[in-house]
């Protein structure tokens, strides 16, 4: 008789662990985090190089650069047009490349027969271009 109840209480035992490594079995299969994939972005080593800023003597439909000097992100164009009145069209040429590389940006243009600048546009990323006409026109 003692034999019979240990063969049941044995049986029993072993009944209730497999349930319990179900349930366990059960949980890890659900409860367990996924991990989301990974994206994968390859890029050049090498980054795009800005671009120069403006030389002396190069030349552009109607006016052509002087001097273009730079100290502290600051950069300075010096410009003779053929019209100077088209200063703010000629700045916004000269600004567009050189928007992320300084603070301020002067361009300074003249008349070529002219031995001063007759206006200024100044460039900064807070105020935009601001025009100051330095010689009025005849």
């Amino acid at each position: 008789m003692y034999y019979l109840r240990s063969k049941a209480m044995t049986a029993r035992v072993l009944l209730f662990g497999a349930a319990w490594i179900a349930v366990l079995v059960i949980m890890i299969a659900v409860v367990r985090p996924h991990r989301p994939a990974i994206a994968v972005t390859i890029t050049s080593s090498r980054p795009e190089a800005p671009p120069a800023p403006p030389r002396a003597g190069t030349q552009y439909p109607g006016w052509t650069v002087r001097r273009a000097y730079s100290a502290h992100h600051t950069m300075v164009v010096d410009v003779e047009a053929e019209h100077p009145s088209e200063a703010l069209a000629i700045a916004r040429e000269v600004v567009v490349p050189l928007k992320n590389r300084y603070d301020e940006v002067l361009v300074y243009t003249r008349h070529p027969d002219a031995p001063d600048a007759a206006r200024r546009v100044q460039w900064t990323p807070r105020g935009g271009y601001v025009e100051l006409i330095l010689v009025p026109e005849r």
